[in-house]
């Protein structure tokens, strides 16, 4: 009987020890949470994960430089493609249907040559 009257004293001091932890602990959480409010520690958490996010795309560009110079290619190609659409697709229709190119190079020789004599006249 002695040992189970001594087995409980130790088991209650254990969790009047542990009680104390968890409320020495949310102590502190409060008290942190307090002088530090949770727009501030999301924005330190924010920021520490953009820096983790720039070291890890830092040291992949380093190893992967040519994916990653074709892919940024690919990107700016893709991104003055759509900026020009509308003259890119009437310069491939102008290609298709209207005259060829040795025609346009002859009509504007033309029209320079008509040009520059006007000028000495």
């Amino acid at each position: 009987m002695a040992d189970l009257q001594q087995q409980l004293h130790e088991d209650r001091m254990l969790r009047d020890a542990a009680k104390r932890m968890v409320k020495s602990d949310m102590r502190f959480v409060k008290g942190d949470v307090a002088s530090r409010g949770l727009g501030a520690r999301f924005a330190d958490r924010a920021k520490d994960g953009a820096a983790e996010f720039a070291d890890r795309t830092g040291s992949y560009a380093d190893t992967h430089r040519a994916q990653v110079g074709t892919g940024i290619a690919v990107a700016a190609v893709a991104f003055f493609g759509w900026i020009f659409r509308e003259e890119l697709s009437d310069a491939v229709y102008n290609l298709f249907h209207e005259k060829g190119v040795f025609e346009k190079a002859s009509d504007k020789a033309e029209q320079l040559a008509k040009d520059a004599r006007s000028l000495f006249d």
